[in-house]
């Protein structure tokens, strides 16, 4: 069984999806992590305006893995062995990604690790082209929406969770930046798939998103 949740930046989406797979029992896969990982290891190695080969490369470099956080019940991205949840969550890091986010053969290799994770147990995935080229066949899909003023607020509360510095003008920025990079600009990278159902979470609760999720999986459980 696989599971697909995308959506706008800030709309809850990784949180949303950790809920589910916890609640359905099965494995949370945080696709957008992987990337900022990339993205990461890249600017540490002054890679990013680097031929798309080489940035591809970068995967055969480094070591990336989730790695459950016990203070935070979270799975935080470590690389080469060390924690770098905090330095890929970056707003700094976000507004230099797109290097990244269009280079084909880094994004086809990302793909194939992720496809490889399907395979092999019931997950629920977030982020990056999850419902139309990671798993276009995933037997539930859902992409949610939100006010960008309401998503700001969000990003600013996750950010200050993790003791992180908050410039809610680049914030905004970087929100409606990667709304226009990943989804909705002329040149978006992302798409939302056709068959996805979207769920506006501008007034919902995480606790209201994930139920719903969980409900309308476990119903379609019950007609079966």
């Amino acid at each position: 069984m696989i599971i697909t949740i995308d959506g706008l930046v800030a709309t809850g989406k990784g949180t949303t999806a950790q809920g589910v797979a916890r609640e359905l029992g099965y494995t949370y896969i945080d696709t957008g992590a992987m990337y900022r990982a990339a993205a990461w290891y890249a600017r540490e190695y002054d890679l990013l305006d680097a031929p798309d080969e080489r940035l591809a490369a970068v995967l055969d470099e480094f070591q990336m893995q989730f790695v459950r956080n016990e203070d935070t019940h979270h799975d935080d991205m470590w690389i080469d062995g060390v924690n770098r949840e905090s330095e890929i969550r970056s707003t700094d890091l976000a507004l230099v990604m797109r290097p990244v986010v269009v280079c084909r053969p880094l994004r086809e290799r990302l793909v194939t690790l992720q496809q490889e994770f399907g395979r092999v147990s019931n997950i629920v995935a977030d982020g990056r082209d999850v419902g139309t080229v990671v798993f276009p066949d995933a037997e539930y899909k859902y992409f949610l929406t939100c006010d960008l003023d309401v998503r700001l607020q969000r990003r600013v509360k996750q950010l200050e969770a993790q003791w992180l510095a908050v410039n809610q003008d680049a914030i905004r920025r970087e929100i409606i930046q990667r709304d226009e990079t990943d989804y909705l600009g002329p040149d978006a990278v992302n798409k939302k798939a056709p068959d996805a159902q979207v769920i506006d979470t501008t007034s919902l609760t995480i606790e209201e998103q994930i139920q719903m999720i969980v409900d309308d999986v476990r119903r379609d459980w019950v007609t079966i």
